[in-house]
């Protein structure tokens, strides 16, 4: 028979993390006003478990699942990228 971990169910997804911003931020000449995280799934933490500086695996993890390049998220202000680092922490646990 096969043992219950937990009784609660889980969500097979939690869905993309969306930061919305009070004033755009110019990337690559072209006003951005919210930044999509997609789920990270199993192939894109894979992808950048190799890195093990914490700041690169997690900006390049940003990078890979917002659309943006790492040189770009490299040149965000620090609040947003901390508040990126927020949304993506929990996954690279």
């Amino acid at each position: 028979m096969a043992k219950t971990i937990e009784n609660k169910k889980v969500a097979a997804y939690l869905g993309d993390a969306k930061l919305e911003l009070s004033t755009p931020l110019i990337v690559g000449g072209k006003d951005i006003e919210e930044i999509v995280i997609k789920e990270p799934l199993l192939e894109d933490l894979e992808a950048v478990s190799h890195i093990h500086n914490d700041l690169e695996r997690t900006a390049m993890l940003i990078a890979n699942k917002s659309g943006f390049t790492y040189e770009e998220i490299r040149k965000f202000p620090t609040h947003i990228y901390m508040k990126l680092q927020g949304l993506v922490e929990p996954f690279l646990r």
